[in-house]
């Protein structure tokens, strides 16, 4: 019989972390939709550049975060 106890937190902290990477890669996505809506919505003159750091800082921890486990076993081929 399997110990409950000791698996519980693990499975909240990975559903924890996948939480958070698609929160965070959901708002980097949406800041295309703000960047859609001032150059093609209201006619501004913005820059993707000003767009892709804040994308870029959305999506890239967000996907580090949803797939840790897939990272982590890579790393530690890479280190055995």
């Amino acid at each position: 019989m399997k110990d409950t106890a000791t698996t519980m937190p693990e499975k909240k902290e990975k559903d924890l972390l996948e939480t958070l990477g698609t929160i965070l890669i959901v708002l980097g996505v949406a800041v295309w939709g703000v960047y859609a809506v001032l150059r093609f919505g209201m006619g501004s003159d913005a820059a993707v550049r000003g767009f892709l750091p804040y994308h870029l800082a959305g999506v890239v921890p967000g996907v580090i975060l949803k797939r840790h486990r897939f990272f982590g076993s890579i790393v530690r081929r890479l280190w055995s």
